[in-house]
């Protein structure tokens, strides 16, 4: 799981901040929404422009620079804050598996230009370099590793990118660590609501047919199910219409209209979620950390509530944004996985007060009253 992202001088953060999942409380309710010690389902708040968005977009810079998956390439446009005089980009990041940390920091100039990557295992430096400091220093201790020959002036991405794709390591606790890491990162997903239908992760295709893909894999009547669960009444249908698929709306025994024309919002953004979760029974196939931006924009709260039971059931770590102060609740999730965003610092709810909560208190209530601070 992801333990925690420290970033700089990337888009809104100026200075460094950092988003912490491991400060949890002591809390008895709610308590599937933390594995191990991390939060496993979050909820961000913030005001508009508090850094949100690029928050999110820090936390998958990750995959653009160790994968070949899809990125959004327009959303890492304006990649360094715009108020800073320092060209250095700053994320480290720090993983938990099986209770050990994986820590990987790396720095960049532009969202391709690598300068520098640490990668820190059970406390132990497996590669380390500085382009800024020494051109033609590496150090580099992965068993396996030791006899590779790299010259950093021929090498223009990621030295990690480059061991994972060339090198065979040695079979140990280190490499196993990293190979899950990896795997971690192969499989983060982030993606946006209606309006743009882009995303970055997952995968390296950059655009599927929804229904296609739905009907194909044999998922339609699990689709008609998740949208009863959801509340919606209306009977779906499908047909082949110009060569693909298209998802129409029953209405009667023989009356059908287009999906997209007859469908609201909210159903229309309900089915871009159920297309990326599909899978997510699967092992295999499931994200392992999933960040959906402005994730209820055009949901009734009931339906965000749905959103979020649902994905707090899932095995995989989530972080949503919204700006709904209903769903700020103890019956829902517990302080410590509520997270107030600004451009100089985030923290949970359980942390941004000296208040001892419970879970009889009013979070909306205390949030809306300045309780969190920002």
């Amino acid at each position: 799981m992801l333990k925690s992202l420290t970033v700089s001088n990337f888009k809104a953060f100026k200075e460094p901040v950092t988003i912490d999942f491991s400060t949890t409380g002591n809390y008895t309710f709610n308590t599937e929404a933390v594995k191990d010690g991390i939060v496993k389902t979050a909820v961000m708040y913030g005001k508009n422009a508090s850094g949100k968005s690029s928050l999110g977009l820090a936390i998958f810079d990750i995959v653009g620079t160790l994968t070949d998956n899809y990125i959004s390439k327009e959303n890492y446009a304006n990649y360094e804050n715009r108020y800073s005089n320092d060209m250095v980009i700053s994320f480290e990041y720090t993983f938990s598996f099986n209770n050990r940390d994986v820590v990987y920091s790396y720095t960049k100039s532009k969202f391709k230009d690598i300068l520098s990557e640490k990668l820190r295992i059970n406390d132990k430096i497996l590669v380390d370099y500085n382009r800024l400091n020494d051109k033609n220093k590496i150090v580099l201790n992965m068993k396996g590793a030791e006899n590779t020959n790299l010259i950093l002036k021929q090498l223009n991405f990621s030295i990690l990118r480059f061991i994972k794709s060339n090198v065979i390591l040695t079979q140990n606790e280190e490499n196993e660590l990293f190979e899950k890491m990896y795997d971690f990162v192969s499989k983060m997903l982030l993606f946006w609501s209606l309006d743009t239908k882009g995303f970055v992760g997952y995968t390296p295709v950059s655009g599927q047919s929804i229904i296609d893909k739905i009907v194909k894999e044999n998922h339609f009547a699990d689709l008609q199910k998740f949208f009863k669960d959801a509340g919606f009444e209306d009977e779906l249908d499908h047909r082949i219409w110009n060569g693909a698929e298209q998802l129409m709306i029953k209405y009667g025994n023989d009356n059908t209209i287009d999906f997209n024309l007859a469908a609201s919002s909210g159903m229309r953004s309900l089915l871009l979620v159920y297309y990326w979760l599909e899978d997510i029974a699967d092992p295999k196939k499931c994200p392992s950390f999933i960040f959906i931006d402005e994730f209820d924009a055009f949901y009734h709260f009931e339906l965000s509530y749905f959103i979020i039971e649902r994905l707090k059931s899932y095995g995989c770590q989530v972080l949503l944004t919204t700006h709904n102060t209903s769903i700020f609740t103890n019956d829902l999730l517990r302080p410590d996985c509520y997270y107030i965003c600004s451009k100089d610092k985030i923290v949970n709810a359980h942390n941004a007060t000296l208040k001892e909560l419970r879970y009889g208190h009013n979070l909306e209530k205390l949030y809306r009253g300045g309780t969190f601070g920002k």
